[in-house]
């Protein structure tokens, strides 16, 4: 995603590109790790973001906000003009918003998804004492037939070490260290982003929203 399409020169949109960067990074430590461990998704399983609202930060709402107001302007402003709730499930899970049932991702913002959904399933923590651990989702499939292990065995298990959600995390918070204690779950989050940025694409001369349909967010007050 070209984070620099819609909105004109600023910092944020210098900030949105090393968090793309980061991105990147992090889905190819997922994919080298997927590839080399044999621990993969079934096929369409979507039960972590039927019963998981991520907490994200405003950079990562931010992301999320660009992909939308680019992909689809009409959407963006809707959801901000008439908000976003969390999915409730008839037996009492609450899922994110964004998840739809009728796609192999499920994600409707799936190349902009945050950095928890990225590598929720493929990363390593670490445990008290500060030593990688990983365990395999209970309904992952497994090439070798194992499913977690510790320290110096993760290597010798998988044959690459697993990324650790923590460095991701920190280099995340990194990007914008202002905005680094301000996690917000992700409706709340992406609803603020989502009037921040419509409000810069408006700014624009040129406007590449075409002044957005007649549905107008609540735009941010200067100052």
């Amino acid at each position: 995603m070209d984070t620099t399409s819609i909105l004109p020169p600023s910092l944020l949109a210098e900030r949105l590109e090393s968090l793309a960067y980061l991105y990147h990074r992090a889905d190819a430590a997922v994919a080298a790790f997927t590839e080399a461990s044999g621990i993969s998704c079934p096929f369409g399983c979507g039960s972590c973001c039927e019963g998981f609202v991520p907490d994200i930060l405003p950079l990562e709402a931010s992301y999320v906000a660009v992909y939308l107001a680019a992909a689809d302007p009409g959407r963006a402003y809707s959801l901000v003009a008439n908000g976003l709730e969390p999915r409730v499930y008839e037996d009492g899970r609450v899922g994110c918003p964004l998840y739809a049932d009728d796609t192999p991702y499920h994600c409707t913002v799936y190349e902009a998804r945050p950095l928890i959904c990225r590598m929720f399933a493929f990363s390593a923590v670490r445990d008290k004492r500060g030593v990688p651990v990983f365990s395999a989702c209970k309904l992952a499939t497994s090439g070798s037939g194992v499913r977690s292990a510790t320290g110096t065995e993760l290597l010798d298990s998988f044959g690459v070490e697993p990324p650790l959600m923590a460095d991701m995390g920190t280099e995340l918070a990194s990007i914008d260290p202002d905005s680094a204690g301000e996690r917000k779950a992700l409706p709340e989050a992406l609803l603020e982003a989502l009037s921040r940025v419509l409000f810069l694409v408006g700014m624009r001369d040129d406007d590449p929203l075409g002044g957005g349909p007649t549905i107008r967010p609540t735009m941010p007050r200067a100052g």
